[in-house]
């Protein structure tokens, strides 16, 4: 699986894409928005895995137009769960929370992701929070 990593805290980056390696997965991250839509429109991943707050960025958008990707929200700000919200709206599978990194909470969001992404759950959402 590909797997895209949009993200600017450095550690939790390094830690999924471990991960992610250590289980034959390709990875690639990004930290700035533009440098993620560019890559990711040439190398077309079937995961992507995103900070939040990215989401204001327009990101999410450029990246809905992959076909079958599933979406993994990351968020540090619970008090900003609305950023985290309308970022889920707008494409995302599911949400974690930073800086905890566990293991088997990435496992369990990943399968889930490509489910939805399989079954096109989020492509449907996103066609209902449009509306």
């Amino acid at each position: 699986m590909k797997v895209l990593i949009v993200e600017p805290d450095w550690r939790f980056s390094q830690q999924a894409t471990e991960y992610l390696e250590s289980h034959a997965h390709l990875v690639v991250h990004q930290s700035r928005p533009a440098e993620a839509i560019g890559k990711a429109d040439h190398w077309q991943p079937d995961l992507v895995i995103i900070a939040s707050e990215m989401a204001e960025t327009g990101i999410l958008e450029a990246l809905s137009q992959l076909d079958h990707s599933g979406a993994i929200l990351l968020t540090g700000w619970m008090d900003r769960y609305d950023v985290a919200w309308r970022a889920w709206q707008r494409g995302g599978d599911e949400l974690l929370i930073k800086p905890v990194f566990k293991i088997e909470e990435l496992q369990e969001a990943i399968v889930t992701a490509m489910e939805n992404a399989a079954t096109g759950v989020h492509s449907s959402r996103r066609a209902i929070s449009s509306a």
